[in-house]
């Protein structure tokens, strides 16, 4: 997803490492402040920086608020550095991006046991989140302004560790008592509201949006965010199963729920039976992971699922034509649809 220009996100990562903490100010830490600013700035898609940003210049964002629409771009992209960190021990991964997950970091580069890693990783998570509450009160704005983006990052940052939570509970319950109607909340909690609505709402509130505007955005940026886990959901199952992937952790997802509920009691039982193993199954996960997505593909559940997708995109094409909008944000909005559909949005 590319939404604004390399210069632009050029500025996005010197502005990123300004905000992080610095070793000369670590007092002994330096291999864990240097581990955190290496995970945050060794790279990423950028998403929630670029929607911030992308949806502030189409709303009309003035140019005097434009560092500010700065701040508040990199601001999200903290908390989302926060929320991985913290995902990645609840996962027990261990690497991220392709490189050592930061609690595998922390061990290995300061020779530490695997408790002092994770603990230091919790920290870590928690000074990002500090960061980002901290850029956003160290934004110019007018009083009534700061308080509608603070009000904003809150919310979110609540409806995302409900999400969470959600996801923790949803995944220690037997599949069985899943709900699909749950796992779509959780979607919307967890991915949707952090991911698109917050970065887009809070680039729309800088630039002046009216009340209308911002309903339609978050319909928008909701339906968007649904659609994009699902289709992540959709990846998984279109490559060999490997360590770390969602199957070995045996997620629940409304492809899973639509597949069990599809077959018959034979493969539904032997269902139940991976995903009660995968737990402790040790060097076996990877090849109990990879017989569930046979299975799951064979169910023809992923194209229940892809018409899901479809439905949220048309749920947010919808909303990108309100007569509410001005011009140039509904024209992006529906563009940014077309670019999405044809890039990532594609049958798996």
């Amino acid at each position: 997803m590319n939404l604004i220009s390399q210069a632009e996100l050029g500025r996005v990562e010197s502005c990123l490492a300004t905000l992080l903490p610095k070793s000369t100010e670590s007092h002994g830490l330096e291999f864990f402040v240097e581990s955190i600013r290496s995970f945050v700035l060794a790279g990423g898609k950028r998403i929630r920086p670029q929607l911030c940003l992308w949806t502030f210049a189409h709303t009309g964002g003035p140019l005097a608020l434009a560092p500010a629409a700065m701040k508040i771009a990199c601001a999200w992209e903290l908390f989302h550095a926060f929320l991985l960190i913290h995902d990645d021990l609840i996962d027990d991964a261990d690497s991220r991006r392709d490189q050592p997950s930061l609690h595998r970091r922390f061990e290995e580069q300061g020779g530490l046991c695997d408790k002092t890693g994770r603990d230091l990783a919790v920290v870590a998570g928690d000074l990002l989140f500090s960061a980002a509450l901290d850029t956003l009160h160290d934004i110019d704005l007018s009083p009534a302004l700061y308080r509608r983006e603070l009000r904003l990052f809150s919310r979110v940052a609540l409806t995302t560790g409900l999400g969470q939570a959600l996801d923790i509970v949803q995944a220690g319950k037997p599949v069985a008592r899943a709900c699909e109607k749950t796992l779509l909340r959780e979607y919307h909690w967890k991915t949707a509201a952090y991911t698109f609505e917050g970065p887009m709402l809070s680039g729309a509130v800088l630039a002046g949006a009216d009340e209308d505007i911002l309903s339609v955005l978050s319909c928008y940026a909701l339906a968007l965010g649904q659609a994009y886990q699902l289709q992540n959901d959709l990846f998984d199952l279109a490559s060999p199963a490997h360590e770390g992937c969602d199957l070995v952790q045996g997620k629940r997802t409304v492809t899973l729920l639509r597949a069990r509920s599809a077959m018959n009691q034979g493969d539904r039982r032997r269902l139940d039976e991976i995903l009660e193993e995968l737990p402790n199954a040790n060097g076996q996960a990877v090849a109990l992971a990879e017989e569930l997505r046979r299975n799951l593909l064979r169910s023809g559940a992923p194209q229940q699922t892809q018409a899901l997708i479809d439905q949220f995109l048309a749920e947010a094409r919808q909303a990108s034509r309100a007569g509410c909008l001005p011009r140039p944000l509904a024209t992006g909005l529906g563009e940014l649809l077309d670019s999405l559909e044809s890039q990532y949005f594609t049958p798996v």
